[in-house]
């Protein structure tokens, strides 16, 4: 094989033969936004023969924005508002025409991208943003048994990790932060830090006035009576909501959209607040609000003369806003959004001007209500957009390490496999070590998978049972429960579906069951559904003996405030028939255990 003099760099540091099977390797990049645009940009230039780049497109990230082009330089200005994957494919392509490049404008979760899919590479890189999807296709590596290397970033920090299942540790073997969540009696009645107001514009008077009329709201409400939050409050908020559904109602039938946003702004500054200082019980040992009116809000003075010489040098959406600069912007912004709102319902967007002005505006003069610190443009924008600080030089240097793990995995060199961390210290750059093995208390690498061949319209719940009996060593009385998802399908208690057929069920090719034993003592069967050979109900290929389950110890103080071990396989369970024609929620896992030793350095970004 003859290369050309673009691979000489490459062919210094590798073998010939490593060379040949780059040159004929599959690669997936999950995500082009900072590190999958560099990621990218190196494999084409090592050479890697086909690459599929595939973004998500339910999230703001999937289409190019102002804010992305400082660090993602596949993209230029007149990218603006086009597909990330798309124009990355083109971009990307000019550098070598060798390489084959497929861009996927879509949701990585839809069934097209099944396991058979993921299978279909050698190597499979993630460059996501989110935990939830990080952990999909995670799942999805774990699965198909293909190779993945995670990694994030954020500022200066940066993480590489290969994950290989059965080998190394998975995603999902250590915990991970969840993104933070507030009382909804705290967004919506008693807020003490800016966050919480800014959540408010955002999250609740931005949708009630230009978003989706739906019942979201009720929803949020019930989940919050669920969680044990104040009845009293938030029946108040239900008046609150519904009076606030009859002002949206006029604010699109009033000739003047003025006097409607007026009204808006006296229910939700003066009004709302005078109903909340008449509950004297709540304002014991808290701040009480200031009801705030318009009238007296654009009457504020502007800031004097030498303040507003200092100010206007300064950027826009650096300069703090006065009161009645506040005051003004809601009414404005407010009347911009309303005519857009008409054609068709807006989301929150941060790189929307009007949008993020409202939201400004909003926050701020409940801010001031409730004594408060204000927040510039700026300030709201890095809030509301959960925007973490993206350097790209980190991207660049991440994305390396990510490429050099890859190649590492074409080339079946897994001892040289290393979790990698950047950090600016004082005495290293760099911390490094080997992957760590799985973690016997895994809910994803520890499960068994199986490839099953069904055929939906004539296959039942009764010839998966006889199925999980044969060809996984479940005696007729064991405790087994089937679950799709989220929804339980079998279990001890609820056997309604034992005749149905797996269509009847909304059970299809490409989903996957979960055989689980409901004693604790055997490991999960996953079952990954196939279409069977013709005039089969069911097919397995082979028969699978279940390993144990790792035990979970828990603490437990006796009597005599002893600390016993006690296994949680042995513990007692509670079961509750679920009567509804809807199965009852799955049974949660146990959380993931915390990162071992070995991994303390680690620093996880989500």
């Amino acid at each position: 094989m003859t290369l050309s003099a673009r691979y000489a760099p490459a062919c210094a540091a590798l073998s010939e033969k490593e060379m040949e099977s780059i040159h004929t390797a599959r690669i997936l990049v999950v995500g082009a936004g900072g590190i999958g645009c560099e990621v990218l940009k190196d494999l084409v230039l090592v050479g890697v023969g086909h690459v599929e780049v595939a973004v998500l497109y339910q999230i703001d990230l999937d289409t190019i924005d102002l804010s992305n082009l400082n660090r993602q330089f596949l993209f230029q200005k007149q990218h603006i508002k086009q597909p990330k994957a798309l124009v990355a494919k083109a971009t990307a392509s000019a550098f070598n025409p060798d390489v084959t490049i497929v861009a996927h404008h879509a949701n990585i979760k839809s069934s097209e991208f099944d396991v058979a899919y993921y299978g279909s590479f050698d190597v499979v890189l993630s460059a996501l943003d989110n935990l939830d999807t990080r952990r999909w296709v995670n799942k999805m590596c774990v699965m198909a048994r293909v190779p993945l290397v995670e990694s994030g970033t954020a500022g200066f920090l940066g993480q590489v990790q290969p994950i290989l299942a059965t080998r190394f540790e998975c995603y999902d073997c250590t915990a991970h932060p969840t993104p933070t969540t507030f009382p909804v009696c705290t967004i919506r009645s008693t807020p003490t830090a800016p966050v919480h107001c800014i959540v408010w514009a955002k999250n609740w008077l931005f949708p009630q006035l230009f978003g989706e009329d739906d019942d979201a709201d009720e929803q949020e409400l019930m989940q919050a009576e669920q969680n044990g939050e104040n009845a009293e409050e938030l029946a108040n908020l239900r008046q609150e909501a519904r009076q606030m559904r009859t002002l949206r109602e006029a604010l699109y039938a009033s000739s003047s959209t003025r006097d409607a946003c007026t009204r808006i702004f006296d229910k939700v500054y003066n009004t709302d607040i005078q109903r909340l200082l008449s509950m004297e019980d709540m304002w014991v040992h808290r701040t009480k609000p200031a009801p705030l009116d318009l009238e007296r809000a654009m009457s504020t003075p502007l800031p004097d003369e030498t303040n507003a010489s200092t100010t206007s040098m300064t950027l826009r959406d650096r300069r703090p806003l006065s009161l009645s600069e506040n005051a003004a912007l809601f009414l404005s912004s407010a009347e911009a959004l309303v005519q857009r709102a008409k054609d068709s319902p807006l989301s929150f967007d941060k790189d929307d001007d009007d949008a993020l002005g409202f939201v400004t505006a909003a926050a701020n003069l409940r801010a001031h209500v409730y004594h408060i610190a204000e927040q510039t443009r700026f300030e709201t924008k890095q809030i509301a957009g959960n925007i973490i600080p993206a350097i790209a030089t980190t991207n660049a240097i991440i994305s390396a390490l990510v490429v050099i793990q890859a190649l590492h995995m074409l080339a079946a060199r897994w001892d040289q496999l290393r979790v990698v961390s950047l950090a600016r210290r004082a005495t290293r750059l760099f911390t490094s070590f080997p992957p760590a093995p799985p973690q016997p208390q895994c809910g994803v690498c520890q499960d068994v998978y199986m490839r099953v061949g069904i055929d939906p319209a004539h296959t039942t719940l009764q010839d998966v049972l006889e199925g999980v009996r044969t060809y996984l060593g479940y005696d007729k009385d064991a405790f087994v429960s089937i679950s799709a998802g989220t929804r339980i399908l079998y279990d001890p208690d609820l056997d309604d579906n034992v005749g149905k057929r797996l269509s009847d069920l909304r059970v299809q090719i490409g989903d996957v069951l979960a055989v689980a034993d409901e004693d604790g003592q055997l490991a999960t069967a996953q079952w990954i559904l196939e279409r069977s050979p013709e005039g089969q109900p069911l097919y397995v290929a082979h028969a699978v003996t279940l390993p144990r389950r790792a035990a979970v110890p828990m603490t437990a103080e006796s009597d005599d405030d002893e600390i016993v071990e006690v296994d949680q396989a042995h513990l007692p369970k509670k079961r509750a028939r679920d009567d509804t024609d809807e199965p009852p929620a799955k049974r949660t896992r146990p959380a993931a255990p915390a990162p071992s030793a070995a991994s303390e350095d680690v620093i996880v970004l989500d």
